[in-house]
Order: C-alpha cells, then sequence, then structure tokens
C-alpha cells in the first residue's frame, strides 16, 4: 500500500514540477527544462528529481546550478500546492538517458549499414528473404 502511495506522490510531484519550473520560476538561465522522472523515499522526506536540458554540457551544468540554487523557493510552491504535511528535500540531478537512447540509436543504425554493406545489399533494397517469381518474361 505504501508503495503505491510513493508512486502517486512522485508523480504529482513531477507534474508539479514541471509547472513550477515552467511557470513560476522566471529565470532566463534555466532554459528548456523536462522533469523527466521523481524518485521519493519511503517516508516522502527527500525526493531525487531528475531533470533534462535542450542545451549543451556547459549551459547544462550551469541551469542546474540555477535549479539547485532555487530548492528554497521550488520547494515551497511545491508545498503550497500539492498541501503535503512536509514538503520533500529536492535533490536535481541530470537525466541524460535520453542522450544515451540517442547514441544507442545512431550505434545500432550503423552497426546494420556495415551489416548490409557487408553482405553486398544497398540499405535501401527489400531482403525479406522470399524469392522473387520469375514471371519468364524478358
Amino acid at each position: 500500500m505504501a508503495h503505491k502511495r510513493v508512486l502517486r506522490a512522485g508523480e504529482a510531484i513531477r507534474r508539479e514540477l514541471g509547472f513550477i519550473l515552467d511557470r513560476k520560476l522566471a529565470d532566463p538561465r534555466i532554459g528548456m527544462v523536462t522533469v523527466t522522472r521523481v524518485e521519493l523515499s519511503e517516508d516522502l522526506r527527500y525526493a531525487k528529481v531528475f531533470v533534462s536540458f535542450l542545451s549543451d554540457e556547459k549551459e547544462r551544468e550551469a541551469s542546474l546550478r540555477v535549479l539547485r540554487k532555487a530548492r528554497r523557493f521550488i520547494r515551497g510552491e511545491l508545498a503550497h500546492a500539492l498541501r503535503f504535511r512536509v514538503a520533500p528535500e529536492l535533490t536535481f540531478l541530470i537525466d541524460d538517458s535520453s542522450e544515451n537512447y540517442i547514441r544507442i540509436s545512431n550505434v545500432l543504425k550503423d552497426i546494420e549499414e556495415d551489416d548490409s554493406e557487408g553482405r553486398g545489399e544497398r540499405p535501401d533494397e527489400d531482403s525479406g528473404g522470399e524469392p522473387q517469381e520469375d514471371t519468364g518474361s524478358r
């Protein structure tokens, strides 16, 4: 039962943090930020907030520093909006899983291209493995 409560609270926190970061935290240094997931402790006192940014590494680190400095304001807004008895302590972490997905996708694409070149096929050829019917007309 407690596990479901933690999951529901985590999802509510993720949605509300997205709203707070988008609408209430008016700091242009943050840029485009997305709250990807929230991991809550069982007692709901600590939350790891995973965020992703649409920027390069340097800007990402600067944005994360701004979020960490605004942690008190964000926690207050969160407590007010969700009416928790105790708002969780927030720890902001960069979620680079989307970059990993892109990197893995590119590697798989390269492997597929190398494999098809090694077999003498062009990537756009249909190699379904079924023999083509010979209609006899030439």
